[in-house]
Formats: structure tokens, C-alpha cells, sequence
């Protein structure tokens, strides 16, 4: 597949996609915010909320109140099929039928700086990428202020891979429809869509079929980190999620032999970690929590995949893009 000129034409118009499962205080507060970002744009924007839920019909108005209230044409979907991976496929799905040439994601627990839009576009015009990404700054409790010091631990950062600029989650994106118009489907792998991780598999994908990426510094977005998850605790899993399931996407681009190996040398330089001096902040924390990513890895190599999005299922109901 041939990479796509984002210059070719100009795009006309712009959607923004969110999922959201159970946090009605953090969906209004997300698209207040996107439509403050969006007053810049010289067309209005749509905004595409998927409910991966379905339980609570208060979603939907809610979501319909607060669009009108910032000036966005809502486009409401409940996706009944769990999983993360079916949401964010239905986003893609609506946003093809409505036509629209770039999408946007943010999720329900983050909100965007004013300039985010402004920034993603700016960044896409400059570079012509076909897939622009920003940081993702944590905002923690107020008596959880500590962990500030080791911040980066739960933000998003710009990454490259293979020295290219690469981006790599759903969380903070623009990008161009028109690139992926004879991209495979589904976009997002069902296949991770209860453990997660199917972002970056689709990323990947992107990233070695040419298409163009880069970073939009100033397209900040800001994440809600509740006291669930502002612990040593929360980042250990989490990193061990990172490691487990990235042998399962690293598998599909290099074979399971070559991913045993990587893991092996992981483990093999574990001895002497903190002399690479990646974790400055707390030298000893950075290598629990990398021995806490190769224990992801290990556990992934014996079968076992952890299910970061597991429930029960969601009811039926009908999805329908309007």
C-alpha cells in the first residue's frame, strides 16, 4: 500500500471521536472542552460519543445537552458489543458515513487544552503526516500532588520508533481519513479488545505501511488520574500490562521467536538497569517497574494475556450513526 499525500487536497471537514463506559461527569466535562478547542476551527466540528455501555439512557442525553451547549453536531452511538476495539471501530465506521476527512480522539476521563485542535492541524500541515499525536499531561488529587516528581510515569510522550516520529495510542490523535480509505477492517483488532493494546497494533500497522507520522507538542490534553489510580500500585500493573501486551503486537510485526529474544536480553540487562539512568527521578522504582514490564512479557509468553477492559456483557441495542 502506498503512502498516502496528505497535501493532495485539502480536507473539509473534522470529527471528534470519543468512547465512554460509566463516567457521566467526565463526558460532559470532555465535550466542554472540546467545544471551546473547537470555537477556532473554520467549520463546525461533529463529535462522535460511542457508549460501550448502553445501561444508562442518561448517557445519551447528557451527551446531547452538553454538545448543543458547545456548539457540536453530536452524532450519538450505543456499540453493544464490549471491548474497546468495537467502540473505536464504531467511531471510524460513523465517521466514514458522514464523510468527514480527519478524525480526532480524545477519551472520557481526559480534556483538551484550548489550542488542541488549532495544534493538531497546525502540526498535520506542516509535516503533511498522515497521524498527529500530542501529550497527555495526568492532573492527580490534590493530596496526591508528590507523585508531580515522577509525572512522566503516567503521561504521554512523544516516542519514535526506528528514529521516526510514532505515534502509538488513541488517547490524544488527529488523523486522515482519506489515508485509510483501503486500509483493512476492522481498523481495531477484536481480538484485543478486552485486554487493550489494539491501538497500537493499529499503529503499527500504520507506521510500516509508510504513512507519515508526528508530534504536536503544544496539542495538550490533560488526564483525570482518580485515587484509583494514583498509587505505586496502579503504575506496577500497568507497566506490566504494557509488557504483556506488548509481546502479542510485537508477535505480529516480528514472529513470537524473535519477541522471546528481545525479552530474554530485557532480562538479561535487568542486573544493571539503573545504570542507563532512564528513571532519574527514582532510580530504584524505574527498575521495579521495568521488572514489572518483563513479568508482563514472561506471563505473555506462557499464554497469558491481561484483560484490562473485562466485564460483564453490555445489553443489545442498535447502533446507528445520526
Amino acid at each position: 500500500m502506498a503512502p498516502y499525500d496528505s497535501q493532495a487536497s485539502e480536507p473539509r471537514s473534522l470529527a471528534v471521536g470519543l468512547c465512554t463506559y460509566k463516567r457521566p461527569d467526565g463526558l460532559r466535562r470532555v465535550i466542554r472542552h472540546i467545544g471551546i478547542s473547537a470555537r477556532s476551527l473554520e467549520q463546525p466540528a461533529h463529535l462522535i460519543v460511542v457508549d460501550n455501555d448502553g445501561a444508562d439512557d442518561a448517557i445519551k442525553s447528557i451527551a446531547e445537552e452538553a454538545a448543543a451547549a458547545a456548539g457540536l453536531k453530536l452524532h450519538f452511538i450505543v456499540e453493544p458489543k464490549p471491548g474497546i476495539s468495537a467502540a473505536r471501530n464504531a467511531i471510524f465506521a460513523c465517521a466514514e458515513s458522514i464523510g468527514v476527512d480527519l478524525v480526532a480522539m480524545i477519551d472520557d476521563d481526559e480534556w483538551p487544552s484550548e489550542a488542541w485542535l488549532t495544534e493538531l492541524l497546525r502540526q498535520r500541515e506542516a509535516t503533511g503526516a498522515v497521524v498527529v499525536g500530542g501529550p497527555v499531561q495526568p492532573v492527580f488529587p490534590d493530596h496526591k500532588k508528590n507523585l508531580e516528581r515522577v509525572a512522566r510515569w503516567w503521561s504521554v510522550q512523544p516516542q519514535f520508533l526506528h528514529g521516526r516520529p510514532f505515534v502509538f495510542c488513541t488517547c490524544n490523535f488527529l488523523i486522515d481519513m482519506r489515508a485509510i480509505r483501503d486500509f483493512p477492517r476492522p481498523l481495531f483488532d477484536d481480538s484485543f479488545g478486552l485486554s487493550g493494546g489494539g491501538d497500537t497494533v493499529f499503529f503499527r500497522r500504520l507506521f510500516h505501511a509508510d504513512h507519515a507520522m508526528a508530534w504536536a507538542e503544544r496539542a495538550l490534553v490533560y488526564e483525570d488520574v482518580p485515587e484509583s489510580r494514583a498509587s505505586l500500585k496502579w503504575m506496577r500493573t500497568r507497566r506490566f500490562r504494557v509488557g504483556n501486551h506488548a509481546v502479542s503486537w510485537e508477535a505480529l510485526d516480528h514472529g513470537r521467536l524473535q519477541t522471546l529474544g528481545k525479552t530474554l536480553a530485557l532480562t538479561a540487562r535487568l542486573g544493571v538497569y539503573p545504570l542507563f539512568g532512564r528513571e532519574p527521578e527514582a532510580p530504584f522504582t524505574g527498575w521495579l517497574l521495568e521488572m514489572d514490564k518483563i513479568r508482563g512479557r514472561w506471563d505473555a509468553h506462557t499464554g497469558s494475556l491481561y484483560m484490562e477492559y473485562n466485564r460483564p456483557d453490555a445489553i443489545g441495542h442498535e447502533k446507528a450513526c445520526r
